[in-house]
């Protein structure tokens, strides 16, 4: 890359660059030196031998350079090294076919887009780093009701601490950097320049594929979605050359490049990264080959970010979800012998212990004992990081942390609620954007049934951060706690936000539930239908809302929908045998509930699922059968030759309690 700049220098004048000849102009050269020393003292003796040093430099060149450093010095050399030292990648080029160029997808346009994707994985990373498990809630919840009621929301904007930078070949833009309103952007090339740090060039090209499919008719039909490839060249140490699978998005194929940049550079972030996005296996990947490298210096964070990954892979697996936190609790311990001033692996560790503990609330002392020792566990992760004089925004989630063991432990004594509710406080002073604290508390004021102090809190959180996600999550708290009306205006604000089919189908659940007057709740599933057909609950929830209403035949038809978009979830089979069964139509709905415990018993759910799934008391509202183990009113009908005959279960809460038998 070539760089100009002018700047003027003047030359520095040697010992005796103006000095007559003879010996004794030379001997009052020599002694002038001396009078000057003793008369000024040290400030005399370092000009002095400031003065030899650049004398002794050759050229004007090295002379510019090395007065920069001396101009470092004085304006703040750590701020200047630390830049000119990172890691610089400049994207030279990006070539785009001319269709995209014409849509506006230009070279310089696919850069900056790469440029930003991994600006934003560096700032995840960041942030994955400092709230660990929290993060994982970044993900809108795919069903309100399915929520996981002890994860966060979050609206946390941490910049990143990477020492890896993507940038254009424009300078100004590659080092903007400035001290004292000074700025320094010739100082940092040239002290690149010095230390021998050379740009890694990224080039590239993205391709466009047009698969055509062959109709009936012998025509070519064109209606199937481009795909989109990109390759990437490296130059650093040598070439390496990177080619991204086809995808039919550019959005998927930018964060593809940038995601394999991150890595080249920046295993961990790319890591912490896939972890934040669930894709588990890749962040294991990248994760072990860190560890196996014994030149990675940052050792504890990435068996920081191992423990997580064991926690959260296989947590929504009931029968896998107890191996995996008995893993990362033996990953956290050892790191907490081998660093034990590690705090934020203490406040994952204590995470872990709270959902062990919640697997357990059958057996009441050990959950009381585990909710305990993660008490005890983020106090200590809190005490170390006062100790070290961590900023308080990264003890947020250590309150937060012992706020949830606490919550856990009111179960037993209610007191502990009061206690929560003081360390959510805390959390929120640390960190006011931190709104799993916000949500906490909103959930222990519905739990002590002080439900106005709940909405209150729930509104705060949204006010914190005004997006989807946060309205969806409060929305599902007051679904949660049957305040189905207190729901409908934040799954309402939602949908406004981000109209996707989820979210017209979380509105039209809540004013279902409601039992508004009216027709809105139909006309908002219908909604979710139009705004993407291939997701299967708006059908679902339209068929219950028919079910309610005794439309038989509606109700069948919606489900029979449903089963088309998602033939493999058994509770649309159980409700389509609901509907068959509600109109008489009792072999076709046999042979439903026949195929929905097939489905069940073949294939375990994910916990997430299963709580959608699973039939929860609710009548005739049910939308699945329930766990394994239990034989439900729809069972009983599939396997009793004379269950056709018998009435549909009436009564809320209690109706399909009928026909249950234990195994």
């Amino acid at each position: 890359m070539a760089v100009t700049g002018h700047r003027t220098t003047p030359a520095t004048p040697t010992p005796n660059a103006s000095a007559p000849a003879g010996p004794d102009t030379s001997d009052q050269a020599r002694g002038e030196p001396q009078q000057q020393r003793q008369a000024s003292g040290a400030p005399g003796s370092i000009r002095q031998r400031l003065s030899g040093w650049l004398s002794s430099l050759e050229g004007p060149r090295k002379v510019v350079i090395n007065g920069l450093l001396v101009i470092v010095s004085l304006l703040g050399s750590g701020v200047v090294l630390k830049d000119a030292l990172k890691q610089v990648a400049v994207i030279d080029t990006i070539s785009v076919p001319k269709d995209l160029e014409t849509a506006g997808y230009t070279p310089a346009t696919m850069a900056q887009r790469i440029i930003d994707a991994v600006t934003q994985i560096n700032r995840d990373a960041a942030v994955v780093k400092r709230i660990g498990i929290y993060t994982l809630s970044e993900v809108d919840p795919l069903e309100p009701e399915s929520a996981d009621y002890q994860s966060p929301g979050r609206g946390h904007s941490w910049d990143s601490a990477s020492a890896f930078t993507l940038t254009s070949d424009d300078p100004s833009k590659k080092y903007d950097v400035s001290v004292g309103g000074v700025s320094l952007t010739t100082v940092i090339l040239h002290l690149r320049e010095l230390f021998g740090r050379s740009d890694t060039r990224v080039s590239g090209e993205i391709t466009v594929e047009h698969p055509f499919a062959v109709s009936l008719g012998g025509k070519e039909d064109k209606s199937l979605p481009k795909k989109f490839s990109i390759r990437l060249r490296i130059d650093d140490k040598g070439r390496v050359q990177y080619e991204a699978e086809a995808t039919d998005t550019l959005e998927t194929l930018v964060e593809q490049a940038a995601l394999k940049l991150v890595e080249r550079y920046e295993p961990l972030d790319a890591a912490y990264y896939s972890y934040h996005k669930r894709d588990y296996d890749n962040a294991l990947r990248i994760v072990r080959a860190y560890l196996a490298d014994q030149t990675k210096n940052e050792r504890q964070w990435a068996l920081n970010l191992l423990g997580l990954i064991e926690h959260s892979r296989n947590r929504s697996d009931d029968a896998l979800a107890e191996k995996g936190y008995n893993e990362a609790i033996t990953v956290f311990e050892k790191l907490r012998a081998s660093d034990p001033e590690f705090a934020p692996a203490l406040y994952n560790l204590s995470y872990v212990l709270i959902d062990k503990g919640h697997k357990h609330l059958e057996d009441p002392e050990v959950a009381r004992k585990l909710f305990s020792r993660a008490y005890e566990t983020a106090r200590d992760g809190i005490s170390i990081d006062k100790a070290k004089g961590t900023t308080a925004r990264e003890r947020a989630a250590g309150y937060a942390t012992a706020g949830r063991a606490l919550r856990f432990l009111g179960e037993w004594e209610s007191t502990k609620y009061t206690e929560a509710l003081g360390y959510f406080d805390q959390s929120i002073d640390a960190d006011p954007m931190f709104l799993f604290a916000y949500l906490m508390q909103g959930a222990i004021h519905n739990q002590c049934e002080e439900h106005d102090n709940a909405l209150a809190k729930y509104q705060r959180a949204t006010e914190m951060n005004p997006s989807a996600q946060t309205f969806t999550r409060a929305g599902a708290y007051l679904r949660k706690h049957g305040r189905h009306a207190d729901s409908i205006p934040m799954f309402r604000k939602a949908a406004e936000l981000k109209p996707t089919a989820y979210a017209y189908t979380y509105w039209g659940m809540a004013v279902r539930d409601a039992r508004l007057p009216g027709d809105e709740a139909r006309k908002l599933f219908e909604k979710a239908i139009a705004a993407d057909p291939k997701i299967p609950n708006g059908y679902n929830q339209l068929g219950l809302m028919y079910l309610r209403e005794e439309k038989w035949a509606e109700a069948a038809k919606a489900f029979e929908e449903a089963i088309k978009a998602a033939p493999d979830w058994s509770n649309y089979h159980y409700n389509l045998g609901r509907a068959l069964r509600g109109a008489g139509n009792l072999k076709d709905a046999r042979d439903a509930f026949k195929r929905a415990i097939e489905i069940y018993q073949s294939h375990p759910r994910s916990q997430a699922e299963l709580n959608e799934l699973e039939l929860r008391e609710k009548g005739p509202e049910a939308e699945g059968p329930p766990k394994v183990g239990q034989t439900t009113v729809g069972q009983a009908y599939a396997l009793s030759p004379n269950a056709g005959e018998a009435g549909r279960p009436r009564g809320r809460g209690k109706g399909l309690t009928r026909g249950r038998v234990k195994h």
